[in-house]
């Protein structure tokens, strides 16, 4: 980690800042191979992937495997990032397909028109920080900083993720079907915490040849105030 001083530097860094940052959505898809209702979800993100200015994820839980298939990518942790998600936005229950925008909103992942307005008004918000993450062969070196002014205290999330998969599910409710996943997560952990004071450099470790993404989140896994995937 480095710590960048010096109170001209820190207002030229903040003034690029302030030029340079645009605003990137996050989409975190909750999704499961065994849920029927899930395809259309998948399609959607799919689609939404290609655009530009967004950074859309397929999290597939494990909660359904019950019913008779188990999906491929499904974990518990990302059942519990689920959870985490649903405690701040006060509801008592998690469910798939569920679209969580920004950190920030929940929507039934399907609902497109509902999922296109969120996404067309988190883009006309100022960012409040700049994120730059770039692959150096088992490290990724990212630099966060302020946009114009401190933020609050924030985590940084690495993200590790398969572009895409074609899955053909055998058995459950979608039995027989084939379906491609888009951003498929593999893997994610709390890589660091960030004060949100100054600018700060962080060199994190990261293994393998999967895309890797670094999302800075609001401490508690809150709203997602930027995010970057590393170059």
């Amino acid at each position: 980690m480095r710590h960048f001083i010096g109170a001209t530097c820190m207002s030229l860094t903040l003034m690029a800042n302030a030029a340079a940052a645009d605003p990137v959505v996050v989409l975190e898809l909750y999704t499961s191979q065994g849920c029927s209702a899930c395809p259309p979800a998948d399609e959607l993100l799919n689609e939404l992937s290609s655009e530009d200015g967004v950074l859309a994820f397929s999290f597939h839980v494990d909660y359904w495997d019950y019913i008779g298939w188990t999906d491929t990518f499904g974990s518990r942790e990302n059942g519990q990032r689920q959870k985490m998600y649903a405690k701040g936005f006060g509801e008592r229950m998690v469910y798939t397909p569920q679209l969580v925008i920004q950190g920030q909103a929940a929507v039934v992942g399907h609902k497109a028109e509902k999922v296109n307005s969120v996404i067309g008004k988190l883009r006309q918000h100022q960012p409040e920080a700049r994120i730059t993450a770039v692959r150096e062969g088992d490290l990724v070196r990212v630099t966060v900083s302020p946009v114009s002014k401190p933020v609050d205290a924030s985590e940084l999330y690495v993200v590790r993720f398969q572009p895409e998969a074609t899955v053909k599910i055998g058995k459950g409710e979608n039995a027989g079907r084939e379906i491609t996943y888009s951003n498929v997560v593999t893997d994610w952990h709390l890589a660091e915490f960030w004060s949100g004071d100054a600018p700060e450099e962080y060199d994190l470790p990261v293994m393998g040849d999967q895309p890797v993404a670094v999302l800075l989140q609001k401490r508690g896994q809150g709203p997602v105030i930027a995010a970057a995937l590393a170059r």
